[in-house]
């Protein structure tokens, strides 16, 4: 297997974990949203506010990894093709949207850092965070 090879897989395994990370923070987005309406309609919560602030945190911190891993894997994609060709162009596209993701993921986690140390749960808190 040549070094391109072994950066396409590589890049390719970089895609598939951040994927994963990103199903798993839905799913606990989701478990966040469904105890949040449970608590509304029934006046059950699974979570005290405070597990849910820090749940949302931590989950948070997880989508900022993914989608740095994902940053890489399009930087790792965008070097990879040659010069001057369309190839590049989207590459470089997916790159700028990439990047866009970053910082929306940075605002999100610095929101959620205020609600946590303010110990002030919204809606907001529960919704899904992904990108």
């Amino acid at each position: 297997m040549n070094n391109s090879s072994k950066d396409d897989v590589f890049t390719i395994n970089l895609n598939i974990i951040s994927s994963i990370l990103f199903i798993l923070a839905s799913m606990v987005s989701l478990a966040l949203t469904f105890d949040e309406k449970g608590n509304l309609i029934k006046g059950k919560k699974y979570f005290t506010n405070k597990q849910s602030l820090n749940i949302s945190f931590y989950n948070r911190i997880v989508i900022l990894i993914a989608v740095l891993m994902s940053l890489y894997a399009g930087y790792k994609n965008y070097k990879s093709e040659i010069n001057n060709t369309s190839a590049k162009y989207r590459s470089g596209l997916l790159l700028s949207t990439s990047f866009l993701s970053l910082i929306g993921s940075l605002i999100i986690l610095y929101v959620a850092y205020l609600n946590r140390k303010e110990q002030s749960l919204t809606v907001s808190d529960v919704e899904n965070p992904l990108i």
